[in-house]
């Protein structure tokens, strides 16, 4: 399958005859989502092991604030773009020659906002170049998850995998390297980097030569006026919001407890992730399905399955924990045990609301996703600070939990306020017909 996978980037050709997703696209997606995924893990666990603590902690926080920045620059343009592709396949070109020039100009603002950031508290030459390459690493990662969201409209998730695939393999085998070598974060920075900016050249050459029949004529657009206020903006605050209760707790514990908290809960966090694959890539591919969806059906025969196998998963998480970090990361990691099995009972609601909340942006439900995302963040920060100072990272796994129980509610009742037929009729996309014919 990753033969054919490479031969189908190559020759531009999709590795499926009928073109359309299905268990294959959604077997091919999973197996490379793990593969990528477990590269990223392996980097964790191996940096966990040779750095020091401050450097481990370092490392934790430049991902996470590089994370944050990528969603901020984001701001829903990618959710946009699928949904919009999705539904009007002829003026994919013309919509991706639209957006693309956004995307750049918010990353660059965003990497911006963002070294400023970390250059507060780090004066060091040690501490700044390898926050600034775990920075543009991510920046670079992001503006290629962009243009995977291009792939996704078209229906084309076998370029997406097989390009990251390429990049975290690379980048799984240079880290290793670094740290095997030169245990620190400036050569494992560097060594994130180089395969982002490669992943990122390469998906801009396949996106230039996939698209819909009419050639794109606009011009470069300016992010303001009907279209953006209308159908990106919400979805961009939602996202934003929902990025800040998922890691914020980084910095609060960072704040309330010092780095070697940070670490231990972000290597915590990241088994959490680990688990969190396998609906991700169902909906990766689904996500054009779910948006033409013209009842509810389709959302329950995917959410089903992906919440049925979470719960199995956070069984066995939960008897397995002590043993698995003790494995994976030593004995300097065993306190992490419990803040562990906290965080597994909330895999079952990231299930469940992968589902919920791509359904409610399909159906153009986003402003009422950005309010449920900014209810999910005031509740956590409230959590938050009540629980962190009393119980430190565990606080933050209780927090987490209930911020997703938050978010299925608020999902849930919105959803049954859904207009179906209207979201989903031949005007239901007037942002994306409208601004691909101007």
């Amino acid at each position: 399958m990753a033969v054919r996978g490479v031969a189908a980037i190559t020759t531009g050709e999709s590795m499926f005859r009928d073109g359309k997703p299905g268990a294959a696209h959604m077997l091919y997606r999973a197996a490379t989502d793990l593969l990528a995924k477990s590269a990223m893990f392996l980097v964790t666990v191996a940096a966990a092991r040779r750095l020091s603590r401050a450097d481990f902690a370092l490392f934790a926080l430049a991902s996470t604030l590089g994370w944050l920045a990528s969603v901020a620059a984001d701001f829903g343009l990618q959710l946009h773009l699928v949904r919009a592709v999705a539904q009007t396949p002829h003026a994919a070109r013309a919509l991706l020659a639209r957006w693309w020039p956004v995307r750049a100009g918010t990353g660059a603002v965003a990497l911006a906002v963002a070294i400023a950031i970390a250059a507060l508290p780090l004066t060091g030459a040690t501490t700044m170049w390898p926050s600034l390459f775990f920075l543009l690493a991510y920046a670079a990662n992001g503006a290629t998850e962009f243009l995977y969201y291009y792939f996704r409209g078209h229906e084309r998730t076998d370029l997406e995998s097989t390009l990251t695939l390429a990049q975290r393999c690379a980048m799984l085998l240079l880290a290793l390297a670094a740290l095997a070598v030169a245990p620190g974060t400036y050569w494992l920075s560097v060594a994130m980097l180089v395969p982002a900016l490669a992943g990122l050249a390469a998906a801009l050459r396949l996106a230039r030569g996939l698209g819909g029949d009419r050639q794109s004529t606009v011009r470069p657009f300016v992010p303001r006026g009907p279209a953006f206020v209308r159908d990106v903006a919400p979805i961009g605050v939602g996202i934003l919001l929902s990025a800040l209760y998922f890691r914020i707790d980084v910095f609060l514990l960072q704040q309330s407890s010092g780095e070697a908290v940070v670490g231990v809960y972000n290597a915590m966090f990241r088994l959490v992730e680990a688990l969190r694959l396998f609906p991700a890539a169902v909906l990766a591919v689904a996500l054009p399905a779910l948006a033409r969806a013209g009842d509810r059906r389709p959302l329950v025969a995917l959410a089903t399955p992906m919440t049925v196998a979470a719960i199995a998963a956070t069984a066995a998480g939960w008897r397995l924990a002590p043993w698995l970090v003790h494995a994976l990361y030593g004995a300097a990691f065993d306190e992490g045990v419990p803040t562990l099995r906290l965080l597994l009972l909330s895999l079952p609601l990231m299930a469940l609301n992968y589902a919920l909340t791509h359904q409610l942006i399909g159906w153009h439900g986003h402003r009422a996703y950005a309010g449920i995302c900014a209810a999910a963040l005031a509740a956590n920060l409230v959590l938050n600070w009540r629980w962190i100072p009393l119980i430190g990272m565990r606080g933050a796994a209780w927090s987490t939990l209930w911020t997703e129980v938050v978010l299925t509610l608020g999902c849930v009742v919105a959803l049954r306020q859904t207009d179906v037929n209207a979201s989903t009729s031949e005007g239901g996309m007037p942002g994306a017909a409208h601004e691909a014919e101007s």
